[in-house]
């Protein structure tokens, strides 16, 4: 590799990386340009990755991608929106695709000070998102947007609270992480500041008024203990637990929502049956929204008049990508899990608590069909591997 080009690929790689931490929370417009970045790197290494050292979750992913693809192509005879939703997989094939560049990168490229841009700008970014939600709450109306805005719950930045709350949950259990193992961060970050960036986004999630955010948060903290304290595990998870019932409880009419909990429960009725209506590859990626109408209507399924997303992952993969989407998305997340599981540092450390975040959050959210989540879950999947991986061949 000349030096030019070496230089060049650097760049790309960081920029995506740097766009990337301070977008998830702020902009998904911005967050296009991480993946633009991304495209000439993952071309230029798509026939030099060390493919024999790329754990299984790795090949789960990509199995996952291409059943997808599959239950978009063979499912046209019922696709409202033809092979549109194939576009939307590319979050997938980039969570392997990126493996490389990134493996090379910190193999290569990456030293504490550019680590320790990175952490500023993904706390500065992400901090300042949730100011603004607070306020925006608080006034009901966004200075940055110039927008009216429900009073009611935080909506961050950029307006939408479901796709909002759960990348705050995703960001809070790292941040976590990070506070619970500071001694291994203290060099990248000042930790009062840390403190402060903890703080304030914890408050911000609270007013989010997201259960499903909430209670992954919630159940994911003692995953932490999991490695070196399991005797602690489940009396701090019970805790934990207890003091979000007390938060519940005070949150009061904020949370209690019964209309939201039938319609969610209505979603997952149309979402069995659309798999018992086609079990082997579902209704196609991003096509069970669209004929949940019908379904809830043909079966007599309460709250016909709501559809969308099964607000499940578990479920939403059965509907639109039958049991060979929920086996293949079951043994992404199993074998990343076992992975991590075997990693000591910082990243398994904070890695375990995240995929927990991730899972728990995904049985009451469709986070796998939201581009937001999905740009934050790639981005830390596809750098946690690509980081091991280049260890691995140092």
């Amino acid at each position: 590799m000349n030096q030019t080009l070496e230089k060049n690929l650097a760049f790309m790689i960081y920029g995506s990386l740097m766009v990337l931490a301070v977008g998830l929370l702020t902009s998904p417009t911005i967050l296009a340009l991480s993946h633009i970045l991304m495209i000439v790197p993952m071309i230029y290494f798509l026939p030099k990755a060390d493919y024999k050292n790329y754990p299984k979750s790795a090949w789960a992913l990509l199995a996952l991608a291409i059943v997808l693809i599959l239950s978009v192509v063979l499912n046209q005879d019922i696709a409202l929106k033809g092979y549109a939703p194939l576009s939307k997989i590319k979050y997938f094939l980039f969570g392997f695709l990126m493996i490389a560049p990134y493996q090379w990168y910190f193999k290569k490229h990456m030293t504490e000070k550019k680590i320790s841009w990175l952490l500023y700008g993904f706390c500065g970014a992400t901090t300042f998102a949730t100011v603004v939600g607070i306020y925006s709450k608080m006034r009901g109306y966004n200075p940055i947007t110039m927008r009216n805005v429900d009073v009611v719950r935080n909506a961050g930045f950029f307006g939408i609270v479901m796709n909002y709350a759960h990348n705050l949950a995703f960001f809070l259990i790292i941040i976590t992480g990070l506070v619970i193992f500071r001694k291994q961060i203290a060099k990248y970050i000042n930790l009062n500041f840390l403190y402060i960036v903890l703080g304030i986004n914890l408050i911000g999630l609270y007013l989010t008024y997201t259960r499903g955010a909430w209670l992954a948060y919630l159940v994911a903290v003692p995953f932490f203990l999991l490695k070196n304290n399991k005797k602690y595990f489940v009396s701090v998870l019970v805790v934990l637990l207890i003091i979000g019932g007390v938060f519940f409880k005070f949150a009061g009419d904020a949370v209690i929502r019964p209309d939201s909990e039938r319609q969610r429960i209505s979603q997952w009725q149309a979402g069995i049956k659309a798999f018992k209506e086609r079990p082997i590859l579902g209704y196609g990626y991003l096509n069970f929204e669209l004929h949940s109408y019908d379904i809830k209507k043909r079966y007599d399924l309460p709250e016909k008049h709501f559809g969308g997303h099964a607000h499940s992952n578990l479920i939403e993969m059965l509907a639109c990508a039958g049991v060979l989407g929920f086996v293949a998305f079951l043994s992404w997340v199993g074998f990343w899990f076992k992975e991590v599981k075997g990693r000591r540092d910082i990243f398994g450390l904070v890695g375990l608590p995240f995929i927990v975040v991730f899972f728990v959050g995904g049985l009451t959210q469709s986070t796998v069909l939201l581009g937001i989540n999905l740009f934050f879950v790639m981005g830390f999947y596809s750098i946690e591997i690509g980081e091991s991986c280049a260890k691995l061949t140092a």
